[in-house]
């Protein structure tokens, strides 16, 4: 199997990298690098999720825009970006659609591939999204979704409210697409189910159906990523090494392997799927960096950014791409099967 993987850095340069990997032989180069324009540009992030598009075009996200990429010739071709992207994390090009998750808006926009926007399926309510626009957030576990019949007094949500650490501290510093900001849901990734169009959330381990906003199906205690769907089975990945495969019809699991039972482990979630492979994407756990949500039970030492090569049935470690990097702290999001080299 050989494959596109997009990632970037932990680093103040925000560059999203894409590297073509040959999982078989265990050799990777990069073949696209983007530093983005100032406007643009957010520490730490780089490239998340992408698609390969029915016109060979790789549409992938960067923080605050979706960068199009011409793998043959190994260009960027296109950057559209609008002033309410914040902290994109997947892009799925589904027919001439681009559905992108806006995971610090709590939405999944709808564009044509000529960057036209058609729709959002918004998972927050209107007035939550336009006080966050103007620097006002809500703390992480006091969401501006309510249950109850309580329209006679204002909402539990204290203005201004900040968070230490990962966010953003002072959220008029910036543009919205700038900065950190807390998030609800956290969606992740956007999938195609036969009919329905399904969204994984990482906070509260869901499968959200973006139809009618029903919970198609919940993982309690996984923290979701990645998915893969097919025409009888869906594949997802949780940043615990968990890679679970559920029946398409009705999303009841079937089987689950554990990645970290190879002897390799890191934070999870890229995810690409043949006959007879599975291709798992691990990305590096420093105890410096440490992240916000307990990702594993075991230190962070030893952990590594890598693609590793798995038998479909069984889980057994076939071969191993390291794109781990000491210097610059490399991390990977999609891993993107090609049937051809570009």
């Amino acid at each position: 199997m050989k494959a596109l993987v997009t990632g970037g850095y932990f680093d103040d340069g925000g560059e999203g990298v894409v590297w073509l990997v040959d999982l078989a032989a265990e050799r990777a180069e990069i073949v696209v690098r983007w530093a983005p324009p100032p406007h643009l540009r957010v520490p730490t992030k780089g490239f998340a999720g992408g698609s390969l598009g029915r016109d060979g075009l790789l549409y992938v996200a960067a923080h605050a825009a979706v960068v199009r990429i011409d793998p043959r010739r190994a260009e960027v071709t296109g950057v559209l970006h609008q002033p309410c992207m914040n902290d994109l994390h997947h892009v799925a090009v589904l027919g001439d659609r681009l559905f992108v998750a806006n995971t610090g808006l709590g939405a999944v926009d709808v564009l044509g591939l000529d960057g036209r926007f058609h729709g959002s399926h918004g998972l927050l309510p209107a007035w939550a999204n336009a006080r966050r626009l103007g620097g006002e957030d809500f703390p992480t576990d006091a969401p501006p979704v309510q249950p109850g019949w309580t329209g006679t007094t204002p909402p539990p949500w204290p203005l201004g409210s900040t968070e230490p650490g990962y966010y953003s501290a002072d959220r008029r510093s910036a543009p919205f697409h700038q900065l950190k900001v807390p998030d609800y849901l956290h969606v992740n990734h956007v999938a195609r189910v036969r009919d329905r169009l399904l969204a994984t959330c990482f906070a509260d381990g869901t499968l959200r159906d973006l139809h009618d906003f029903t919970v198609a199906a919940r993982f309690s205690g996984h923290f979701l990523h990645d998915g893969f769907a097919e025409a009888d089975t869906v594949w997802l990945t949780a940043i615990d090494g968990s890679v679970i495969e559920l029946d398409a019809s009705t999303l009841q699991e079937r089987l689950r392997h554990h990645a970290f039972a190879t002897g390799h482990h890191g934070w999870c979630r890229g995810l690409a799927v043949s006959d007879a492979h599975l291709a798992v994407g691990l990305t590096e756990v420093r105890s410096g960096r440490l992240p916000r949500h307990r990702w594993a039970d075991r230190p962070p030492e030893g952990s590594e950014t890598s693609v590793l090569l798995l038998d479909r049935g069984s889980g057994r470690l076939l071969a191993r791409t390291d794109l781990t990097d000491p210097a610059r702290h490399a991390k990977i999001y999609s891993v993107l099967p090609l049937e051809e080299i570009p």
